[in-house]
């Protein structure tokens, strides 16, 4: 167990970004995963936020970060393309999808999961392209307790991301790095205060 800042925290997750490309955090509600994407994709200016089912309505961004709100799987798909055709040119380096799957769960009620589960893997093919291409992909999803790992891993693995998973407990924010091919085992667990995460986003938000 470490316990340490949120800037080294922040450091060590830049490094896996550029080491892998990819980057799955997850976890509960309330467990700062949208925060602390947003902090980590600023070390990748600009950045492109697509939020997603209720994160679609968050009203203001940190400056380094440009919003799209979408509210239907075939908006989030363009987006996406949109990103994978700018990142050579350096016009988007980060993109943070937030929250993967959210608007699909409409589709369940009328199409096959096998179309469902292709809808998601050509967004999910297209991530990965886009972290072939340079860019920084960071997905933030929602806890399978099956698994112990994000919603919809088999398919997540395509994108070979790192795994993040965080929680709260006593205004402790836990992030833990969990093993990809088994997400019940963690390969390093790190403790910040989550009340630095607060203040370093409504820093952000004030500049």
């Amino acid at each position: 167990m470490r316990r340490g800042g949120l800037a080294g925290l922040l450091e060590l997750i830049a490094r896996m970004l550029e080491e892998r490309g990819a980057l799955a955090i997850y976890g509960g509600p309330g467990t700062l995963r949208t925060r602390l994407a947003l902090l980590a994709c600023s070390r990748f200016s600009p950045c492109l936020y697509v939020g997603t089912g209720r994160h679609a309505r968050l009203e203001v961004l940190p400056a380094w970060a440009t919003a799209r709100r979408v509210l239907s799987f075939y908006d989030e798909l363009l987006e996406v393309v949109k990103a994978t055709g700018l990142v050579k040119r350096g016009a988007v380096r980060a993109i943070v999808v937030d929250e993967l799957l959210a608007n699909l769960v409409p589709y369940r009620a009328s199409l096959s999961e096998s179309v469902v589960a292709r809808m998601l893997l050509t967004e999910i093919e297209l991530l990965r392209e886009f972290a072939e291409r340079g860019g920084k992909a960071i997905v933030v999803c929602g806890e399978d307790p099956r698994t112990g790992g994000p919603l919809a891993l088999r398919y997540l693995r395509r994108l070979r991301p790192r795994l993040l998973r965080t929680s709260v407990s006593e205004s402790v924010l836990t992030v833990e790095e969990r093993d990809l091919a088994d997400p019940l085992t963690v390969l390093w667990r790190t403790e910040v205060d989550a009340g630095e995460v607060e203040r370093a986003c409504a820093r952000s938000l004030s500049s």
